[in-house]
């Protein structure tokens, strides 16, 4: 016998159901196990103590009154009752789920007006650019006979300017000296 058999066996011990060789086993493996002795002599205890309680008396009315207060209980609409009733989105109720999807909303929009992207029109990315750098022949002296190399810087939502291309300003800016 194991100590399985011993634990599903302890009823039918206490109540005389077992036959004479299943007792028999019972019996020696309660010899050998000090432990299993203990736990049946606890069992037998506690149903001693079980049986040497006092008897609780009720009023005759006691059932029929708790009969009638379960039933009362069940008919009246409790909080749960209310909100299964009602229509639930994720579980929150229409208003609850309205404002936290306000709030979602807001909280997307304040992260991507904080957390701009590299190619929001806000920002000029003109001195980060390198490749917006051309070359510009400057002919301020016609007599070097070296021609000197300029870069000039061009903002990068622009096409780029092509080298050879000469400016035409007409007459749109105009230039003055500090008095």
């Amino acid at each position: 016998m194991n100590r399985y058999e011993f634990e599903d066996k302890i009823s039918d011990y206490l109540e005389n159901q077992l036959s004479i060789s299943e007792r028999k086993a019972f019996e020696e493996y309660i010899r050998d196990n000090n432990e299993d002795r203990e736990l049946l002599n606890s069992v037998v205890k506690t149903i001693d103590l079980i049986k040497a309680q006092k008897s609780i008396k009720t009023s005759q009315r006691f059932m029929p009154n708790l009969i009638n207060k379960v039933n009362s209980h069940k008919k009246t609409p409790t909080k749960q009752n209310n909100l299964q009733n009602k229509k639930l989105f994720f579980g929150l109720t229409p208003i609850n789920s309205a404002l936290m999807s306000a709030f979602i909303f807001a909280f997307v929009f304040l992260l991507v007006n904080v957390f701009p992207t590299e190619n929001t029109f806000f920002q000029s990315n003109i001195a980060s650019n390198k490749k917006s750098m051309i070359e510009k022949n400057n002919p301020k002296n016609s007599f070097d006979s070296t021609d000197k190399v300029e870069l000039v810087q061009m903002d990068s939502t622009e096409n780029f300017a092509k080298p050879e291309e000469k400016i035409k300003l007409d007459n749109k800016i105009k230039l003055v000296k500090n008095k």
